[in-house]
């Protein structure tokens, strides 16, 4: 059934952002992870999100090197960091977030709210100072790397899937989402039944069958800023 199919016979549940964010957190301080019949049929992202995401899709696309970043939450933005550039084989993310509010030094009744990258000066925006919160939220939820295209003999272009080392780094470190840009985004979303580990996992067995079937996890696709469908939804 292709994803018009679905529209027209019911209705997708689309999870923003922020209730994403917020399952995240909520999952990871009880080391939890979805269960699979409670996986969001679909995922909404913010435009600055997308715009982000579109510029270090096109780097990769011109000098051929994988490229990574991290995905925050900052007090109600969505931030990234700054990206690392790798190979053309792989790619480590990074990057840390810091947010801090202060007294407007000329508008009255004004705080002046700073998000700083690695200690550099993101962005900055006046807000309201009774809108100012009273603890501050800060909170990595995920990272994403590239892929770069790859050209055949007859000029046909494609992108490599995730790869063995992609599937065992998110395995490894107990996190909840990763995420892979080609000329799609694609979004792996553990479970309760994914397994711990997998023993002499190669390239060629990792497919969406198998991320599916086999490792119990949730895989999205999104094309640019469209949203991300539960890829069982629109395979065909």
């Amino acid at each position: 059934m292709g994803i018009l199919d679905f529209l027209r016979g019911s209705t997708i549940n689309t999870t923003s952002f922020s209730q994403l964010h917020r399952k995240i957190v909520n999952l990871r301080s009880g080391n939890l992870y979805y269960f699979p019949y409670n996986l969001p049929q679909a995922i909404q992202f913010p435009s600055d999100f997308w715009k982000d995401l579109i510029n270090i899709y096109r780097k990769t696309n011109t000098d051929g090197l994988e490229r990574a970043f991290s995905v925050f939450w900052a007090d109600g933005e969505v931030v990234l960091t700054e990206v690392n550039t790798g190979s053309n084989r792989m790619v480590k993310s990074g990057g840390s977030i810091q947010v801090k509010y202060s007294h407007h030094p000329t508008r009255k009744g004004y705080a002046r709210k700073e998000l700083y990258l690695d200690n550099s000066l993101l962005k900055r925006k006046d807000i309201f100072f009774k809108d100012v919160p009273k603890s501050l939220e800060v909170q990595y939820l995920f990272n994403i790397h590239t892929h770069p295209k790859h050209t055949k003999e007859n000029q046909e272009i494609y992108y490599n899937f995730f790869s063995a080392q992609d599937i065992n780094s998110l395995l490894s470190s107990k996190a909840i989402i990763t995420g892979l840009v080609t000329d799609k985004l694609w979004l792996l979303i553990r479970t309760t039944e994914t397994p711990s580990e997998i023993i002499n996992l190669t390239d060629t067995k990792v497919t969406p069958a198998y991320v599916e079937g086999t490792l119990h996890m949730g895989l999205y696709r999104a094309d640019f800023n469209k949203k991300a469908y539960r890829y069982n939804l629109i395979k065909t």
